[in-house]
């Protein structure tokens, strides 16, 4: 038998400090705000909450048994149950256990109308916040297009023109064309609006990503408009560099583009500024419409930072994109030749829909 040896001394491992009470509800907020991220989207790619907030019946308020829930979107109880449990943690949704039922509440209702925020957020920028740590450290990079799924960021964008329609319209109202171009134009939602509003008018959709333009040929053949409006996939800047080869969308009387000219401000087109190349490359354009996200002045940072601002900034911040200021954007505008006929808040403090007037505009 072996003779008994003492085990080594060990120094213990001291307690761990207590945090103060303010400092621990911050960092749980954190964490806590991650899965509750998590668990609003789940319900808005499962339907959940566009059936709890949407469907028949949404507008009375009422309860709906869960068992009916899960029969209508197709979700599995075992999961749906314990989703259901946490959103009503998180004040979206009221979850009554014993009568195996839920119900809408005011939060959950706001969740929804700003659900396309949530949609773009972690679905089409997802991969690249959790590829964070990778980026930093030179393991991947953007230039695979992998990061970001087009097609969720079209789809947040569609889900967004529901509290946005309205402004455009106010927005649009007295403009007169007769062909449309829609530059970046997502799930082709806008142009499809503009277009069946207006009889007689057709559309042009251009936007870089093959998923997005797949989503906006889908729309627009489920909308029966296919013999009046084409969807081009193709590169704002070859469009900008090359208008001749784009015949149908440098013939666009209106011209409308949406978040997505931040990507481009501020540089270069064939040695002249991308803006005052842009408003060359639509000849025939009397009128362009644009809609974009801005940041804050860095003396005017907000104590609470509004939805969606800390994902835009951050996503941007890291493909080396500069964000304008709305200072400087209307700088930008002018410095091209553009006349800002009218702007409003498009739904989110730090976004914005110009109506801008081109020098044909007075013709």
């Amino acid at each position: 038998m072996s003779p008994h040896r003492a085990s080594p001394t060990r120094t213990p491992t001291p307690a761990p400090t207590r945090a103060p009470a303010a400092d621990d509800a911050a960092v749980a907020d954190l964490l806590n705000g991650f899965i509750g991220t998590y668990v609003l989207y789940s319900l808005i790619r499962t339907g959940v909450l566009d059936h709890l907030y949407d469907g028949p019946g949404a507008a009375g308020g009422g309860a709906v048994p869960v068992a009916r829930l899960a029969a209508d979107t197709g979700t599995d109880p075992d999961v749906l149950v314990p989703l259901l449990r946490s959103a009503d943690r998180a004040g979206l949704l009221a979850h009554d256990p014993a009568r195996a039922e839920v119900a809408p509440t005011a939060r959950g209702r706001h969740a929804h109308r700003v659900r396309g925020y949530f949609t773009a957020t972690v679905g089409g920028f997802g991969d690249v916040f959790r590829s964070l740590d990778s980026l930093a450290l030179g393991r991947d990079s953007f230039a695979s297009g992998a990061l970001q799924d087009g097609h969720l960021t079209a789809l947040g964008c569609a889900q967004n023109w529901t509290f946005q329609k309205p402004l455009f319209d106010e927005a649009t109202a007295g403009l007169a064309f007769t062909h449309a171009a829609d530059i970046g134009c997502g799930a082709a939602t806008r142009l499809i609006h503009l277009v069946e509003s207006r009889p007689g008018t057709t559309g042009i959709g251009v936007d870089v990503n093959a998923e997005a333009c797949q989503l906006a040929r889908q729309n627009v053949k489920r909308a029966g408009l296919d013999d009046r409006i084409t969807i081009v996939q193709a590169d704002m800047l070859d469009v900008v560099s090359d208008p001749a080869a784009y015949p149908q969308v440098a013939e666009a009387d209106l011209v409308t583009s949406y978040f997505i000219l931040h990507h481009f401000v501020g540089g270069e087109v064939g040695g002249r500024p991308f803006l005052t190349a842009f408003r060359e490359a639509f000849p025939a354009a009397r009128h362009v419409v644009v809609a974009d996200g801005f940041t804050e002045e860095p003396d005017q940072r907000a104590p609470v930072t509004p939805l969606f601002t800390l994902a835009y900034e951050l996503f941007h911040d890291v493909m080396g994109i500069d964000l304008q200021t709305h200072a400087a954007q209307r700088r930008h505008f002018a410095d091209a030749g553009f006349t800002v006929l009218s702007e409003i808040e498009f739904g989110h403090p730090l976004e914005w829909l110009f109506v801008l007037g081109s020098p044909r505009e007075g013709e």
